[in-house]
C-alpha cells in the first residue's frame, strides 16, 4: 500500500479520527502543544507498527489493540526516536558506548597501540621487548581498554572516572553533634529512626566525633547484611541526589585520584597512540578526536586492519560533527544530553545502517539547535526518506514544517478541545487555512505578543547587574560578562558554544555558593525559602575570579530540563505538592470516614493499590532481557486502584477520575479550593492545561518537566526580586504556546524579578531586553562573547550569528 490508513483512532484525546498518511514521504505532524500529535504518531503508528512486526514473528499473538482504534492498514516496522523514550539514566551509558566508537578505539589500541614498559617506562619496540631493561610485555585484549569491563576499568572508581564523597565536616557542625542529631539533619523518617536506635543502641546518643571508627564507617558507608547494603548516609544521599535535591555541598562528585577521570586501569593507560592513551581520547570532544585521528592516519604506520578501522571511526566522527554533535566528548554520559542531542545521536546510527522500508517517527529533532545548525539535521532526515523509508516528524519548527512534503495539523486546541485533523496537505494550503493556528502563525496573521515591560537597557548604566569576572569553566575563554537585572536576558549561541558552561556550570554554582554561605553565616535578611532547592547538578569545577552584584537579588530559581521524577509512580500532581491535599479530601468524605480510610487508602503506592498489578496499572510481558511490552492489568483495567478506593466519590468523581483529569479540567473542578487550584492555574496559563494530573513523570519531555517546575516556582510565596534561570523553555512548545510563555515571563519581570533564559528560539530572543551571544563555534572554537546588546543591536552586528535570524 502507498498509504497508512487509520480508522477510528481514539487513544487519549483523539476523537475517532480517520486519516490516510502517504508513505515514502517526509510527513510533519504539527499543532498546538497537547493537541494529540504524539497520541497519533507515537501511541498508535509507532506502537502498532512495532506490535504488528513482532506478531509477524510469532510474538504477542492474540494481543488486541486495546480499543485504541478500529483498523490500521499499510503499516510496516516502526522505529521511534522520541526524547523521553530514549532518555538514559545509566551513568555507564556514554556517547562513546552508544555510538560504538569507544569499542572501535579499544580494538585499535589493542592491535596498534605502543606499549610503555611497566618496569622502567620506556616505549617498547615491535617485538614488545624493552630496549632499556629487557622486560617483555604482551599485547592486551580489547576488554582492557573498556571502562565497562572488570579487566579494563579503574578499580578505585569502578570505571566512573569520579565518585561521590560525603563532606562530613560540612554535615556535622561541631564535635558535640550526636548520632541521633545527624540522622535528624538528613531527615530520616520516624520508622527508620526507631530501627536505627535499636541497631546502634548506646551509640545513638553519643557525639559522632567520639564513635569508634568501625561504627562511623557503618553509619556513613553501611555494611552488607543478608546480601544487601544496610541503611547508611551514602545511601540516603544517593537517593536524594537521584531525585534532584539540592545537597548543599555535602554530597559531591570528586574526580578519581588514580585515573584522573580517564576511567580505565593502569594497563590501558600504558598503551599509547601518538602519545595519548584511550582514556585521554575519551575525555576529548568528537571534533578534537576527529582531528587527532586524521593526523594519526597520515603519520602512523598501521596494519591494513588498523588503517581500515581508523577510517571507519573517522566516518562516524564526521557524521556526528555534521549533525552538530562535535562538542560532545565520548565519555559524556547519555543522561546529561538534551532530548535533541540524543535524537541526533540515534538518527546517526540509523543513517549508518542504511535500512529501508521502515517507518521512522521523530520527536522534535531540531530541539536544542541554533537556527544556523538546523539545515544539516534536516538534510539527514531527508536522507532517511531517500533511502526508501517513511519519516513522520512531530515538530513545531518553522523550517521543518516548510520542508515537509505532507503536513498534518491536529487541533484546534489542546486536551479535550483537540484531537481532530484540522488540515492535511502541502504548505501553501496550510498558510491559507483559517482554521489552523499553526498556519496563521506561519502566514503572519497571528504574531508573538509585544512585551509590556520591555526595557531599554543599552544606555541604562544605573541598572543593577550581576557580573562574572574572568570565567574559564570548560571552554570559556577568560569571559567577563554582566547580566542586567529586572529584565529578560537571553543567552544565545551555537551548540557547544559555551552557553551551559557560562550559566549552568559557572553562574548558578557561584550563586548557590553565595546563598549557602549566607545561610551558614546566619544572615537574617536571607530567607531560606527564597532559595530554590529543586536541582543540584554535578558539574566541572567552576573557574572564575569572582561574582559581583548578588546584593541586588533576594533569591534564585533554577529551572532546568532535568526530569522531575524517574519513577513511573511519580506524576505532576505529586510534584507540585497538591496530591496529598487531594487524598485528604477523599479521606474526609463521609463514606471514607465510616470505613476508617486514611489518605493512604487513596494512594496507588500504598493501601489503595490494585493487588494484582501493585498499582502500576499494567502487566509487563518480557520478550528478552531488554525488550518488553506493557499489557493493561486485567483486574483494575489500568486504573491502578483497588475497588475499595474507587468506591469513594468526591463531587461524583473517584480518585482515578481525578488523575485522569487534565489540568484545565481540574482548575474548574477544584475552583472552590484555593490551595489546590492556585498552582494548577499557573500550569494552565503557561500552556500546560492539556497534561493529565496523573501522567507518569518519565513520559514528560524535558520541556514539559521544565514548565511544571516553573509553575511550581511561580506558585511559591515569594517576596519578589528573584532571579529565574531557564534552559530552553520553548522545547516542545508550539508558536501559540510560546506566546503564552512570553506573557508569563513578562509578568515575572513586571513584578520586579529578573529572567535569564538560555534559548535558540528567535521568537523568544526577539522579545528579550538584552542578548548575550557566545561562539563563534562549538567546543574549543567557542567560549567567547561574540556579541551582546538589544535584539536591534545584534541585528546590526556583523559578528553576531544569531542577529541574522532575528
Amino acid at each position: 500500500m502507498k498509504e497508512i490508513k487509520i480508522q477510528g483512532a481514539r487513544v487519549h484525546n483523539l476523537k475517532n479520527l480517520d486519516i490516510s498518511i502517504p508513505k515514502n514521504k517526509l510527513v510533519v505532524a504539527t499543532g498546538v502543544s497537547g493537541s494529540g500529535k504524539s497520541s497519533l504518531v507515537f501511541d498508535i503508528i509507532f506502537e502498532e507498527g512495532r506490535k504488528q512486526y513482532l506478531q509477524s514473528l510469532g510474538i504477542f499473538a492474540g494481543i488486541d489493540n486495546e480499543n485504541k482504534f478500529d483498523s490500521i492498514q499499510g503499516l510496516g516496522p516502526a522505529i521511534a526516536v522520541k526524547q523521553n523514550i530514549i532518555r538514559q539514566s545509566n551513568p555507564r551509558s556514554t556517547v562513546g558506548s552508544k555510538t560504538s566508537i569507544i569499542n572501535m578505539l579499544a580494538l585499535l589500541y589493542a592491535g596498534e597501540g605502543q606499549i610503555i614498559c611497566s618496569t622502567c617506562g620506556t616505549p617498547l619496540d615491535d617485538n614488545l621487548i624493552c630496549a632499556n631493561c629487557g622486560n617483555v610485555e604482551e599485547r592486551l585484549e580489547p576488554s582492557y581498554f573498556s571502562y565497562n569491563s572488570s579487566s579494563g576499568m579503574c578499580m578505585k572508581c569502578s570505571g566512573r572516572g569520579s565518585y561521590f564523597k560525603i563532606n562530613i565536616e560540612k554535615l556535622i557542625p561541631d564535635n558535640d553533634t550526636t548520632l541521633k542529631q545527624v540522622f535528624n539533619m538528613v531527615k530520616v523518617t520516624p520508622g527508620y529512626m526507631k530501627l536505627l536506635q535499636k541497631k546502634f543502641k548506646e551509640y545513638f546518643s553519643m557525639p559522632f566525633s567520639q564513635l569508634p571508627e568501625d561504627v562511623k564507617n557503618e553509619v556513613v558507608y553501611g555494611c552488607y547484611e543478608n546480601g544487601k547494603r544496610s541503611y547508611s548516609l551514602i545511601r540516603i544521599f544517593q537517593r536524594r541526589y537521584q531525585k534532584g535535591e539540592d545537597l548543599n555541598g555535602i554530597y559531591t562528585m570528586t574526580t578519581c585520584s588514580d585515573c584522573h577521570g580517564s576511567r580505565v586501569g593502569e594497563e590501558a593507560r600504558r598503551v599509547l597512540l601518538s602519545g595519548k592513551h584511550i582514556g585521554e581520547l575519551g575525555k576529548m570532544t568528537i571534533s578534537e578526536i576527529h582531528k587527532f585521528l586524521e593526523g594519526l592516519l597520515k603519520q602512523a604506520i598501521l596494519t591494513q586492519f588498523g588503517e581500515n578501522l581508523l577510517k571507519d571511526i573517522l566516518v562516524k566522527t564526521k557524521h556526528l560533527i555534521k549533525s552538530r554533535l562535535g562538542h560532545l566528548s565520548l565519555y559524556r554520559e547519555m543522561s546529561t544530553l538534551s532530548g535533541g542531542e540524543i535524537q541526533r545521536l540515534f538518527l546517526n546510527a540509523h543513517l549508518d545502517s542504511k535500512m529501508d522500508s521502515l517507518i521512522y517517527v521523530l520527536d522534535e529533532p531540531t530541539a536544542g539547535l541554533h537556527e544556523s545548525e538546523k539545515s544539516d539535521i534536516l538534510k539527514s532526515i531527508n536522507k532517511l526518506k531517500e533511502l526508501g523509508n517513511t519519516v513522520i516528524v512531530v515538530e513545531h519548527d518553522k523550517n521543518t514544517i516548510k520542508m515537509a512534503e505532507h503536513i498534518i495539523d491536529i487541533g484546534p486546541k489542546a486536551g479535550i478541545r483537540g484531537g481532530q485533523v484540522i488540515y492535511q496537505g502541502d504548505l501553501e494550503g496550510l498558510l491559507q487555512c483559517k482554521e489552523t493556528i499553526t498556519g496563521q502563525y506561519l502566514s503572519g496573521k497571528l504574531t508573538m505578543p509585544s512585551r509590556t515591560t520591555h526595557q531599554s537597557i543599552i544606555y541604562d548604566e544605573e541598572r543593577p547587574r550581576i557580573v562574572i569576572r574572568n570565567a574559564n569553566t570548560n571552554n570559556l575563554k577568560d569571559v567577563t560578562v554582566s547580566f542586567p537585572l529586572r529584565a529578560m536576558v537571553g543567552i544565545a549561541g551555537k551548540s557547544g558554544s559555551g552557553k551551559s558552561s557560562l550559566i549552568a556550570d559557572t553562574l548558578l554554582p557561584l550563586i548557590k555558593s553565595y546563598f549557602n554561605n549566607q545561610l551558614d553565616n546566619d544572615r537574617t535578611d536571607i530567607e531560606e525559602n527564597e532559595i530554590d532547592n529543586e536541582d543540584e547538578s554535578v558539574v566541572e569545577e567552576t573557574v572564575a575570579d569572582r561574582l559581583e552584584g548578588m546584593e541586588y537579588i533576594s533569591g534564585y530559581a533554577e529551572i532546568s530540563q532535568a526530569p522531575i521524577g524517574r519513577n513511573m509512580n511519580s506524576n505532576p500532581v505529586s510534584y507540585i505538592g497538591i496530591w496529598d491535599k487531594i487524598r485528604i479530601l477523599f479521606a474526609h468524605q463521609l463514606e471514607a470516614i465510616e470505613q476508617k480510610f486514611t489518605a493512604g487508602h487513596f494512594s496507588f503506592n500504598s493501601k489503595g493499590a490494585c493487588s494484582k498489578c501493585g498499582g502500576s496499572g499494567y502487566e509487563k510481558i518480557w520478550l528478552a532481557s531488554n525488550l518488553s511490552i506493557d499489557k493493561t492489568c486485567s483486574e483494575c483495567h489500568g486504573k491502578r486502584f483497588n475497588d475499595e478506593a474507587l468506591s469513594i466519590k468526591y463531587k461524583n468523581k473517584n480518585i482515578h477520575d481525578i488523575l485522569e483529569m487534565s489540568v484545565s479540567e481540574a482548575v474548574g473542578f477544584f475552583e472552590d479550593n484555593i490551595s489546590i487550584v492556585s498552582t494548577l492555574k499557573v500550569l494552565e496559563q503557561i500552556g500546560m492545561g492539556y497534561i493529565k494530573l496523573g501522567q507518569p513523570t518519565p513520559t514528560l519531555s524535558g520541556g514539559e518537566s521544565q514548565r511544571i517546575k516553573l509553575a511550581k516556582e511561580i506558585g511559591k510565596r515569594r517576596k519578589g526580586n528573584i532571579l529565574y534561570v531557564l534552559d530552553e523553555p520553548t522545547t516542545g512548545l508550539s508558536l501559540h504556546d510560546t506566546a503564552k510563555l512570553i506573557k508569563l515571563l513578562d509578568e515575572l519581570i513586571a513584578k520586579g524579578n529578573s529572567v535569564i533564559v538560555v534559548e535558540h528560539d528567535t521568537e523568544v530572543l526577539k522579545t528579550c531586553d538584552w542578548i548575550i551571544e557566545l561562539g563563534p563555534e562549538g567546543g574549543e572554537k567557542g567560549g567567547y562573547i561574540i556579541a551582546e546588546g538589544s535584539p536591534g543591536t545584534l541585528k546590526k552586528n556583523s559578528k553576531s550569528i544569531t542577529g541574522r535570524y532575528l
